[in-house]
């Protein structure tokens, strides 16, 4: 018996110590780097990190430094500069900003979005040789070439794919995208399962009901494999005038109930994880 016991204390000292390796090498691994060790990331940037989870994120998604990773949106770049410092050395950044061509009624934004290649060249030292900057979705065909992307992320954007009315386009070109087997990531701002109002209406607040994102990107050759809570945030009431842009960081009514605002703090946010699947 002190024989049997003494093999399983060892074993489990064993397994402990294991563990410990692993977490400590996890630590300080390329995302845990990428995230907390990059002098790329804007003197602000990591004060966000508690309301965005990007290392979390990531690891949710098992992105690694050698894979090809595409960005919708990138928008001010967030989330570029960590992605771009993550994947310069051996694997490919690649930014879908949305189509400049969409935003024609909103002339500065598309100008904008028509300038956004140019970035990546300003900044062509960070983001490595390889990275490249397009849009999504392209009239003139795939953005990039079919099965090349290991993994698409998509932070607080379908809304707009929606409001803009290029959701099914879009989406059907990320399918082409990935590899078999690739991943498509979404952080998303939730609405309330009973809230009322269609798909377009909670658009224009921001919005996305959990149940009907899901069934909407597994109708285009997506299946749902992990749902994460990392950025849920029960004290989102959902029900603002404008929409999630009352809350921080956007605060619309500027310093009318500021406050307020800030003790509630970033939107609630689902995080989902689909495979890409056969049709």
């Amino acid at each position: 018996m002190k024989t049997y016991l003494g093999k399983i204390t060892a074993t489990l000292i064993l397994a402990l110590g294991i563990t410990s390796i692993s977490v400590a090498l996890a630590k300080e691994d390329a995302v845990w780097r990428a995230v907390n060790a990059n002098s790329f990331r804007k003197e602000n940037d990591a004060a966000r990190d508690t309301a965005r989870n990007p290392e979390a994120f990531l690891r949710f998604l098992n992105v690694s430094e050698k894979m090809t990773v595409a960005e919708v949106n990138p928008g001010g770049g967030w989330y570029s500069r960590i992605l771009a410092t993550l994947l310069k050395g051996h694997g490919k950044y690649v930014g879908l900003e949305h189509h400049p061509d969409i935003y024609v009624d909103y002339i500065n934004y598309s100008a904008t979005l028509r300038a956004y290649p140019d970035k990546l060249e300003i900044d062509r030292a960070a983001y490595g040789s390889r990275a490249i900057g397009t849009w999504v979705p392209s009239p003139e065909g795939l953005p990039v070439e079919a099965g090349s992307l290991d993994r698409i992320i998509a932070v607080r954007a379908l809304h707009n794919w929606v409001r803009m009315g290029f959701f099914d386009q879009a989406l059907d070109q990320a399918w082409q995208m990935l590899k078999d087997g690739g991943v498509f990531g979404v952080v998303q701002h939730r609405a309330a399962e009973d809230a009322e109002g269609d798909r377009k209406t909670l658009a224009e607040r921001g919005r996305w009901k959990q149940s009907d994102l899901i069934a909407a990107v597994e109708a285009r050759g997506f299946k749902l494999v992990a749902a994460s809570e990392m950025n849920a945030n029960p004290k989102d009431s959902k029900d603002y005038v404008h929409g999630v842009w009352t809350l921080p960081p956007r605060y619309a009514l500027g310093d009318e109930d500021k406050a307020k605002y800030s003790a509630i703090g970033e939107s609630d946010r689902m995080t989902l994880k689909f495979v890409k699947v056969k049709r």
